[in-house]
């Protein structure tokens, strides 16, 4: 069973940071690495974590904080934005354990530590997408994206607003919206997609017409269009995962013969998989 631990999947050495680094740094290093998690590491222990999701989201509460002062990329730290204590896990548990923990927390990473703080490794999606490839031929069956994909998909028009979008994906706890024009998907809008488009105070903090009109901004200026990678139903999941891996997506629409939408399926739903069988 030791090929199912944790310690056989997990990323190590690990690309971390101080928590005295600026905002600006953490997302070069998360750039240059291609990575959505940052652990913070001060004196060799770990003291919090930094996600790609933390680094796009509105800071306004450090607008606040700024009084009149100009804040920039380069004076916010990481000490400012990090997670403090984050959920870790150790080297000897099992996959479908830390498969579990980042199901219920709604998490992409688990840094793994020994002795407490210590830390040893990092447990990420991509991580478990290649446990998915590596481990599924030993299931000896076949379990098809239908068993796990959502069909209740929310989808929107192209001309739905940003600030909709925004509702959606609070309201409705999901990460991806399909854009469809009738019958037919055109496009699809991630998180990601949102936050990079959506303006921070700090860069806004004198011209409110300026947000609003950004917070207006319909769903085609700002979803990725066609052709969109998609996946059949009856495909085994481990291809689903094999994507994912490979593009360094989190979410797949699932289309049938006649290219018509039947669900979708994410990251989440096969971590979902791995507690399941594994």
């Amino acid at each position: 069973m030791t090929h199912r631990t944790v310690q056989a999947w997990m990323t190590s050495p690990v690309v971390m940071i101080a928590p005295g680094a600026s905002l600006n740094d953490a997302r070069l290093l998360m750039a240059e690495n291609k990575i959505r998690a940052l652990p913070v590491v001060n004196d060799g222990e770990l003291v919090g974590i930094i996600t790609r999701r933390g680094l796009l989201y509105d800071i306004s509460y450090l607008d606040q904080r700024a009084g009149d002062n100009v804040m920039t990329l380069t004076e916010l730290t990481i000490r400012d934005v990090m997670t403090t204590k984050p959920i870790v896990i150790t080297a000897t548990a099992l996959v479908a354990r830390a498969a579990r923990i980042m199901l219920e927390n709604k998490i992409t990473a688990l840094p793994v530590v020994e002795e407490g703080k210590k830390l040893t490794g990092i447990l990420t999606n991509s991580d478990l997408m290649r446990f998915i490839v590596n481990e599924y031929p030993g299931l000896k069956k076949t379990i098809p994206v239908s068993h796990y994909m959502n069909e209740e998909v929310v989808t929107i028009d192209e001309e739905t607003s940003l600030l909709e979008m925004h509702r959606l994906m609070g309201t409705k706890r999901i990460r991806a919206l399909p854009v469809m024009r009738e019958e037919s998907m055109v496009g699809l809008v991630t998180r990601t997609d949102l936050m990079r488009s959506d303006p921070s105070r700090l860069a806004v903090r004198d011209t409110q017409n300026l947000s609003l009109q950004i917070l207006a901004q319909p769903a085609e200026k700002i979803m990725t269009q066609l052709p969109l990678l998609t996946i059949a139903p009856e495909a085994p999941v481990s291809k689903a995962a094999h994507l994912m891996l490979k593009n360094k997506i989190h979410c797949l629409p699932v289309v049938n013969k006649d290219r018509k939408l039947a669900g979708i399926i994410t990251e989440t739903d096969l971590y979902l998989m791995i507690v399941q069988k594994f």
